[in-house]
């Protein structure tokens, strides 16, 4: 945006350019909004089970899907963020670059088993 918003809500997926992002607090923002997550990525009381080691979600080398779902299971999804019984599907997986250029296609659906 020329100007930026004066308010975002929290949770908000953006997206600009190259780049994304997930707002974890409410406030001005830039980026193109396209969704909003139940899924807090920022928990300085480490109350969530993903987020007891680190208080911080995302590392270095992370890879992300998200999956659409319902208004019913978002708020379901929001009363057990409430209730601190929210958690996600967290899976190992080595990426591969040059597994990845053999295979642009077929790698990534590769990657998406190892969550199924």
């Amino acid at each position: 945006y020329l100007r930026p918003r004066t308010d975002t809500p929290k949770l908000t997926l953006g997206h600009g350019g190259c780049f994304g992002c997930i707002y974890s607090v409410r406030g001005a923002g830039g980026y193109q909004m396209f969704g909003v997550t139940p899924a807090p990525i920022y928990d300085p009381q480490q109350n969530l089970a993903y987020l007891k080691e680190h208080m911080v979600f995302f590392r270095p080398g992370d890879i992300v899907q998200f999956k659409p779902m319902s208004r019913e299971d978002y708020d379901h999804a929001v009363a057990e963020v409430d209730a601190g019984r929210f958690d996600l599907r967290i899976r190992p997986v080595e990426f591969s670059l040059d597994a990845f250029l053999a295979d642009p296609v077929g790698y990534p659906q590769s990657l998406l088993q190892v969550l199924a």
